[in-house]
């Protein structure tokens, strides 16, 4: 009797320490396997932008900034509202960007880019501009128009060196650069002095 005391003492014995391995050399790896998928990190080469002009609307004449953007990738990217999307003004003191939340920035839904396609892209800034285009001016009229509004951007925006669009769906991140103020040095046309015009109302991000 006393040798099957000892031989089940043995045998509970190993099966503790048994356990007791399994759940050190298990126990990593169940928590490991539990953590939540680290996210893949921006990729910022599937889709490019350059600036193309800056446009004006509606009855307050407010901005719009165009660009062009560039699908690199061989899928479509359809982006059908802002629940994924992200956009931010890149500011140049701080060299960080700014998300604003009073919808001072937006753009147009849906946003559909064709694989290795270009698509003109508008970002509305609710900004008014003083002075309305008139579109049935000359061409060299209108270039001046462009020209007046890039200057005036660039010295009403002093700290404003960009965009961004975060694609938080697809990991995408859209830099849109600063365009305006080379635009802005460009000799006007039209003997005309551009003058400095004052903002109908004040806010919003970049300022100087």
């Amino acid at each position: 009797m006393e040798t099957w005391k000892k031989i089940l003492l043995r045998a509970a014995g190993f099966g503790a320490g048994f356990a007791l391995t399994a759940a050190v050399i298990v126990g990593p790896f169940v928590w490991w396997s539990g953590r939540p998928p680290k996210p893949k990190p921006w990729n910022k080469t599937a889709i490019s932008a350059s600036f193309d002009t800056i446009d004006a609307e509606g009855e307050q004449n407010t901005l719009i900034v165009v660009y062009t953007l560039q699908n690199n990738t061989d899928a479509d990217v359809r982006i059908s509202d802002d629940s994924s999307l992200h956009l931010g003004a890149l500011l140049i003191r701080s060299k960080s960007f700014s998300f604003d939340k009073s919808e001072f920035l937006s753009t147009d839904y849906p946003i559909y880019l064709p694989s290795k396609s270009r698509v003109r892209f508008k970002l509305h800034i609710k900004y008014p501009y003083a002075e309305k285009e008139d579109l049935n001016a000359s061409a060299d009229v209108l270039h001046d128009w462009v020209t007046k509004v890039c200057k005036y951007v660039t010295e009403e925006f002093g700290n404003l060196d960009g965009f961004v669009m975060l694609d938080e769906l697809n990991r995408y991140e859209v830099d849109m650069p600063n365009g305006w103020v080379e635009r802005g040095k460009e000799p006007l046309r039209v003997t005309a002095s551009p003058g400095k015009l004052k903002p109908l109302t004040s806010g919003g991000v970049g300022h100087s």
